[in-house]
């Protein structure tokens, strides 16, 4: 008697997600052969070689990923058809290329949320202690993953524990990634309001262009990994019958994974943050204010103001001014950590 269809059937599921998967791979393409020509126009400025590397890394994995996901469907759906039968194929998750898959999966997974924490570590001031939690994370994510394929070389392979693995790199993963991303975006949406504020100055767009951006970015992956956990707790164990549709999104999920940071360093690399001159980070309390002043009428004399706070809750000093011209134009000279963060994390270290 013959295998009954499911109500998402496993074949179709990675079919779908193999096609998703080439769109989005071909975005990643496009989008990272931008990324690297802004970085090699602009390689005179200097460029982080960490998350050069990172965005690097992550589309090498991202396009073997691919490849390897091509390969499976035309074993499934031309070579095996006939003999085993395309949803017994795709269900036997434990032929070696499908593992060969899930560990590219794995690294490239680890890798990405592990640029997350090094953007988290630069926006809150290079601070060590900020970075440990979800560095732990990262190698958290590292144990449970390999400790799931690792279940299937066993004489005797469990598939209830392999799901449990599986869950815990699910977990640990979708947590760091929603946490990391409230502590960059409180971070930052706290320095631009106490700057706004010691300022008295309204906000303007571009600064909240930068925080949407951080936020959408990590939101990006955080939401595509909480469909993919939901769907993961829906899915049947032997992936013969019930709701199969978590394979469409586990095939996407090394491209979203990449697209995400090299999406920030593109945006940093052409100017979409609006970099500045000066540079105020966690770590420097003060603010230097330069205003520019103008020739009057009367006199020739330049005249220029400076006001140091030593406190951003403290009493302003009084500025000092020299000559006799009367400032009528100002050029405020401040960068607020929301635009320092984001371009010092994709800048020479």
């Amino acid at each position: 008697m013959g295998l009954s269809r499911p109500f998402f059937p496993i074949d179709e599921a990675y079919l779908i997600g193999g096609w998703l998967e080439s769109f989005f791979w071909g975005l990643f393409t496009f989008l990272f052969g931008m990324t690297i020509y802004s970085i090699y126009r602009k390689r005179r400025e200097g460029f982080n070689r960490f998350t050069t590397a990172s965005i690097v890394i992550l589309y090498i994995l991202a396009t073997v990923h691919m490849a390897l996901a091509l390969i499976r469907l035309i074993q499934g759906f031309i070579l095996y058809r006939d003999t085993i039968g395309t949803i017994p194929y795709f269900a036997n998750i434990s032929v070696r290329l499908n593992m060969a898959k899930d560990c590219i999966y794995i690294t490239n997974l680890a890798m990405g949320d592990l640029v997350i924490a090094w953007r988290l570590y630069v926006v809150w001031g290079k601070k060590l202690w900020i970075a440990i939690p979800p560095t732990i994370m990262v190698i958290g994510e590292f144990i449970c993953g390999y400790g799931s394929i690792f279940q299937w070389l066993l004489p005797h392979p469990n598939p209830v524990e392999i799901a449990h693995w599986g869950q815990g790199i699910f977990v640990i993963s979708l947590t760091a990634n929603i946490v990391v991303t409230a502590l960059i975006a409180g971070r930052i949406w706290h320095m631009t309001t106490r700057t706004r504020e010691l300022l008295q100055v309204e906000s303007t767009d571009r600064y909240s262009r930068v925080i949407m951006l951080i936020v959408e970015s990590g939101a990006l992956i955080a939401v595509a990994k909480i469909v993919e956990f939901t769907l993961f707790k829906m899915a049947p164990v032997d992936g013969l019958h019930g709701l199969n549709a978590l394979y469409v999104v586990y095939e996407i999920m090394p491209q979203v994974t990449g697209l995400a940071p090299t999406v920030i360093v593109y945006a940093v690399n052409n100017g979409f943050t609006q970099k500045d001159d000066c540079y105020t980070t966690a770590a420097n309390t003060k603010s230097t204010l330069v205003f520019n002043s103008t020739r009057t009428a009367d006199s020739d004399a330049m005249a220029t103001s400076t006001m140091e706070f030593a406190d951003p809750k403290g009493v302003i000093p009084e500025s000092r001014a020299t000559g006799r011209g009367v400032l009528s134009e100002k050029k405020i000279q401040l960068e607020m950590l929301a635009s320092s963060s984001v371009s010092d994390t994709f800048s020479p270290a």
